[in-house]
């Protein structure tokens, strides 16, 4: 494994809620009395103490303790963070760099040392979890499903340890130490689709997702259409499948059959199969709207069809779960990020907007912002469409 020191690194600052002119939404010592006792009225008096008669025995002597009590020092829940990454990862922008940085911030605020381990094969994935967790009050980070059968076996094996699982619905069957964060995406899919329908020229617009079965696309697609139904109600969303998520040439095949069909703004997910997409519908000269990440950084060369991200903030939901589990809170088995916690906010914009667009995007997310943010979530179905 390689393992790395945290080096100077600024803030990712690509990930704003509105455009690069709007502002991004953000996130007790207790003293000891010291008490004093004293004791002899002769202190106070102007006459001599009177010398006491001899009673034959030993002078006695009384001792006061000047000893005062110290409170016991509060114990230092996270003493270190480490964030093993997926194999390739990470990248700035990607889901592991994004959550590196958030580790990077939290870090200093707990008191904690952070650490990246990139394992070097899926091989030393499970080793290299598995010694992570093994020093006392560590937090282990990792993102995605595909680590989560690695968390399961290490959380077991290092009860002591807590396990933060990005972007996954942790079972109820997990070990008590396992937490996933998770994200609303039918909210990201809301903001889409509302952007996507004002800039959509023909009033049709396109989703490529990866699987009929699958949770996500199936929120992503919820929220899509109650996003663009909100800013026109003759708005027309139609979804493609690629059928996988690991097909780009799937996803171009899906893409295609949006564009064909006259869907001018194309929504897709960073899956192989959604950049595939990408890639096909900028080069039939559609626009994109992506989800989950910074397509424009991630996937450089549609940048020029990318209008926005709606994107999974991962570096406030980690920073967020680490300054809870260092106070002493008990995180629940899934926590919801959304736009109310910080969780989910807008890129850049890569395009003009439309006459009068910015101010009703701002009245959206101000309703979304106001928006209480459940504690945990249950299920991973669609969460209800706001109304904005």
């Amino acid at each position: 494994m390689v393992c790395r020191e945290p080096a100077a690194t600024d803030a990712y600052n690509s990930a704003t809620m509105h455009n690069s002119k709007n502002k991004s939404f953000s996130l007790a010592v207790a003293g000891a009395a010291l008490t004093v006792a004293v004791a002899g009225c002769s202190m106070f008096s102007n006459q001599p103490a009177p010398t006491p008669s001899p009673t034959g025995g030993p002078t006695a002597t009384t001792n006061i303790s000047t000893e005062t009590a110290t409170p016991s020092p509060t114990p230092q829940l996270v003493k270190s963070i480490v964030i093993v990454a997926q194999l390739g990862e990470p990248k700035d922008a990607t889901a592991a760099g994004l959550a590196w940085s958030g580790v990077q911030t939290a870090a200093p605020k707990v008191g904690a040392k952070p650490t990246l381990v990139e394992p070097v094969s899926s091989t030393d994935f499970a080793k290299d979890l598995d010694s992570a967790a093994g020093a006392d009050g560590t937090v282990v980070v990792t993102v995605g499903p595909d680590a989560d059968a690695a968390v399961q076996v290490a959380a077991k094996a290092h009860p002591a340890a807590q396990f933060l699982e990005l972007d996954v619905a942790v079972a109820d069957t997990a070990p008590a130490n396992v937490h996933g964060l998770v994200f609303d995406e039918a909210e990201a899919g809301y903001l889409a689709g509302y952007i996507a329908a004002a800039f959509a020229k023909s009033g049709r617009v396109g989703m490529v997702g990866d699987t009929t079965t699958d949770v996500r696309s199936a929120n992503y697609a919820a929220g899509l259409k109650a996003g663009a139904s909100e800013f026109s109600g003759g708005a027309i969303v139609t979804v493609a499948y690629a059928g996988t998520a690991d097909a780009p040439d799937k996803g171009r095949t899906a893409a295609a059959g949006l564009v064909k069909a006259g869907n001018t703004v194309v929504v897709a997910m960073p899956s192989l199969s959604g950049i595939g997409a990408m890639r096909q519908a900028c080069g039939a000269k559609a626009r994109l709207v992506a989800v989950d990440i910074d397509a424009a950084q991630i996937v450089p060369d549609v940048r020029q069809c990318v209008i926005v991200s709606v994107l999974k903030r991962y570096d406030t939901a980690v920073s967020a779960a680490i300054g809870s589990i260092a106070a002493g809170k008990q995180l629940p088995r899934l926590s919801m990020n959304d736009v109310a916690g910080g969780g989910v906010a807008l890129s850049d914009f890569h395009a003009d907007l439309p006459s009068g667009f910015q101010a009703s995007l701002d009245a959206v997310m101000v309703t979304l912002s106001q928006r209480p943010t459940p504690s945990a979530v249950v299920e991973s179905g669609p969460a209800p469409s706001p109304s904005a």
